[in-house]
């Protein structure tokens, strides 16, 4: 092979994988400290409860309160789901700020037959 040629296909390689890393990658709208701050949220109500997660009123409070909607937690995870290294550290924040909380757990609120 001539070293044009040789040129030529290294070029178009380094053309073709830069074209593939453009912008046409898709953009989350909700940025990580949101994201962050919302999953927690979510996380320390569940707990204090002692329930694996909120109930969808609950839900619906702390995503109103933060001014996240759900699919903006969902378009977060899906586009940033691949990149491990970047969700590997997005979880170990979380992590850390819910280590970091001192839980009290809550009262039912009382049933209104008394029982």
């Amino acid at each position: 092979m001539s070293r044009k040629i040789v040129h030529h296909t290294v070029a178009l390689c380094a053309l073709v994988v830069t074209a593939g890393c453009g912008g046409d990658a898709p953009v989350a709208t909700l940025d990580r400290a949101s994201f962050i701050d919302t999953y927690v949220e979510l996380r320390i109500a569940a707990l204090q409860r002692g329930l694996g997660t909120v109930g969808d009123a609950l839900r619906d409070t702390i995503l109103t309160s933060q001014g996240v909607t759900e699919a903006q937690l969902v378009e977060f995870a899906e586009v940033h789901g691949t990149d491990l290294e970047y969700m590997r550290d997005v979880w170990a924040e979380v992590t850390d700020r819910l280590d970091a909380v001192s839980f009290e757990p809550v009262s039912p609120e009382p049933s209104p037959t008394g029982g």
